[in-house]
């Protein structure tokens, strides 16, 4: 695992907007793709997605080699050791809705003495134990600990989550919000681009590095110009049916 990566993105997004999709598909060929077409990172999606920490280590592997951050979404806290294990630079939490979630995320990711992730040297991370225990230890604490907040609970409590130490990004789940005021699937509604606007807005007078997911160019350089940098696009598979669509209507052919 090479946690200077690690490293270099909490710099990085503190700076400019890094831009990255979510990822569905198993096949480190797409991941790889997906790097050398200029990606940020690449957000392994095992809420919604067909991952498991067993397919994870070569789509890790694929993302590193072409110098893309892997961000593994877990689907709760029980699922952040191993894919730390497993290589992952980031790990993204969904639904956080208080301190406690927070912390008990942090809790996870982080050994003593920032957290409690259990212990071992003998995984893909430590290079199969082949690098120096306490380098690995010391290193490994620099995962990044992206917090989702996506419902009106989290957004209610965003100050005491963002009082966490050791969450580095707020990710807005702008589909979830939209169910949360009971727009579902309306991710432009007014209400959910209030809340989005409102979280947004909190995170960066406080100098927290703050994201959302978006389907349009437009709208990701319009939030880029705000100050909202951890820009997660679309989904491979989506952006695959998309310039293959052009492709067939480009040439002309009736859908």
């Amino acid at each position: 695992m090479r946690l200077d990566r690690a490293v270099r993105f909490r710099d990085l997004v503190r700076d400019r907007p890094v831009i990255g999709p979510f990822s569905k598909t198993t096949d480190p060929a797409v991941v790889e793709v997906m790097g050398l077409s200029g990606f940020d990172f690449l957000i392994l999606d095992m809420e919604h997605g067909p991952h498991d920490v067993s397919s994870l280590g070569n789509l890790i592997r694929a993302a590193e080699s072409v110098d893309m951050l892997p961000v593994v979404r877990v689907r709760g806290v029980a699922d952040i050791g191993p894919v730390l294990d497993q290589g992952a630079g980031a790990v993204q939490i969904p639904h956080v809705n208080s301190a406690d979630d927070a912390r008990r995320a942090v809790d996870a990711a982080k050994f003593a003495p920032q957290g409690h992730r259990g212990v071992c040297r003998y995984v893909r991370a430590a290079r199969h134990s082949t690098t120096e225990r306490s380098a690995y230890f010391r290193a490994a604490n620099e995962v990044l600990v992206i917090a989702q907040v996506e419902g009106q609970e989290g957004v209610a409590r965003l100050e005491e989550i963002l009082e966490v130490p050791g969450v580095d990004i707020i990710f807005v789940g702008v589909y979830d919000l939209s169910q949360a005021v009971g727009r579902s699937g309306e991710v432009a509604h007014p209400d959910v681009q209030r809340l989005l606007d409102h979280v947004c807005r909190t995170c960066r007078e406080r100098g927290r590095a703050v994201g959302t997911f978006v389907e349009s160019v437009e709208i990701a350089r319009q939030l880029a110009q705000k100050g909202v940098h951890y820009l997660c696009y679309g989904v491979d598979i989506g952006l695959m049916a998309d310039a293959a669509r052009s492709v067939v209507t480009g040439i002309g052919r009736e859908q």
